[in-house]
């Protein structure tokens, strides 16, 4: 774990998604693509991405479990499906990481006080 201290200084556009997410740079890769197309199969973000569909397969997941990315099932005529996916905008995103970071600075003010009360004698 990184101390606080150094996050502060280092902090940039970019890794406030590593940061809030656990993202790591293919993954923040996928989301920039994704953000600048209106959705994108998974052989297309590959082209893009140079990367082999497993390893972009994985950043998806991630992409989706953490709320960036949705997928959506599109039928074909002929039969069968595929999924395109579509990155969350920014705006949303923003909001959702204010959120997440009033409810840590509550939680860590809380520790800090309770720190303060137990060790000051």
């Amino acid at each position: 774990m990184r101390a606080l201290r150094d996050v502060i200084f280092n902090i940039n556009c970019d890794n406030i998604l590593e940061c809030f997410f656990g993202l790591n740079s293919s993954d923040i890769s996928i989301y920039i693509n994704l953000l600048k197309s209106k959705g994108l199969k998974i052989e297309e973000i590959g082209k893009l991405t140079k990367r082999r569909y497993n390893s972009i397969y994985k950043s998806l997941q991630k992409l989706m479990m953490a709320g960036i990315v949705i997928r959506e099932k599109r039928v074909i005529e002929e039969g069968g499906y595929y999924y395109v996916y579509k990155a969350v905008k920014p705006k949303f995103l923003a909001q959702n990481m204010r959120d997440m970071l009033e409810k840590w600075y509550n939680m860590v003010l809380k520790a800090i006080n309770e720190f303060e009360n137990k060790y000051d004698e």
